[in-house]
């Protein structure tokens, strides 16, 4: 519920804020991959390459569709500033894990004859996300494509499933998910990351009032279960090792095709839509303050 009011807060602020003026509406679908964590690596177990299973490899993506929603309101012949809500789905399976950190932590709800599966896994991960955007049409070429660099920042609520491919293993180790978080399998919630992004992308006029749009976003998720799995660090307290859970940046690249509607007349590059826009909403404002 709590994510709902916030969400109701950022458009009322977002209309308030634009008042009258005149928007752009993008609705698209998306598809993305996890890349990685960065920054600071995980303190993996000393004996985890020995203990490895040979051939053990790290997730391979599984694309899976998404959408997103954005409202913009250009502020210049070239720039434009909005307010995205997004939805993408992020999946990965690999036919066999490498010793992750969690296989050794207390956490791991699997029985002390396999805490290490040699059976093929997958994760589910799913982010609702609300971000403020920035684009720079830096390349407008004639009158029908306009290429452009896209900037976002804002939160994402991440929820995943890390579990067997074969849900027959499930019931053969009698558990659940291996890890689950802000799904209908865990009564825990979706966590708040941190979100940023940066990308590159094109728009193509097909008509008076619609766009093709396409763009390719890289994003850093301030979450360390993207890939479904939790990280540790191995720590020694007086020569007994154990987990200790820590958190990293995650990388995922995201593709967005869709359509842009335009409420401008005669389209966003000329230079006289803006300054009408602006006198008519100058205008409501004085008729305001008289009153």
């Amino acid at each position: 519920m709590n994510r709902f009011l916030f969400l109701l807060l950022m458009l009322l602020l977002f209309f308030n804020f634009a008042g009258a003026q005149i928007f752009r509406y993008r609705l698209s679908t998306n598809s993305g991959a996890f890349l990685g964590e960065t920054g600071k690596a995980e303190v993996n177990h000393p004996d985890k390459n020995e203990l490895s299973h040979p051939g053990s490899s790290n997730f391979k993506p599984t694309f899976k569709p998404g959408a997103e929603l954005e409202i913009m309101r250009p502020v210049s012949m070239y720039y434009e500033w909005g307010l995205q809500f997004g939805y993408s789905h992020l999946g990965g399976y690999t036919l066999q894990a490498p010793l992750y950190n969690f296989f050794l932590s207390k956490h791991n709800p699997l029985p002390p004859s396999n805490r290490y599966p040699a059976e093929a896994l997958i994760f589910d991960t799913r982010l609702l996300s609300i971000q403020a955007t920035g684009r720079w049409h830096f390349l407008p070429l004639g009158k029908e494509i306009s290429a452009f660099m896209k900037f976002s920042g804002g939160v994402s609520f991440v929820g995943t499933d890390f579990t067997f491919e074969e849900p027959s293993f499930n019931i053969k180790y009698d558990v659940g998910m291996l890890f689950s978080q802000g799904t209908k399998n865990s009564s825990k919630p979706k966590t708040t990351a941190l979100t940023g992004s940066a990308g590159l992308g094109a728009t193509y006029r097909i008509s008076d009032k619609l766009d093709i749009y396409l763009d390719a976003t890289t994003w850093l998720i301030n979450s360390d279960v993207i890939n479904g799995v939790p990280n540790f660090d191995y720590v020694e307290f007086s020569s007994v090792g154990s987990m200790k859970r820590t958190n990293a940046l995650s990388a995922v690249i995201q593709a967005n095709f869709g359509l842009v509607y335009s409420g401008i007349p005669n389209r966003r590059f000329s230079k006289g839509n803006i300054t009408r826009s602006g006198k008519v909403w100058k205008k409501k404002m004085q008729g305001a303050r008289r009153r």
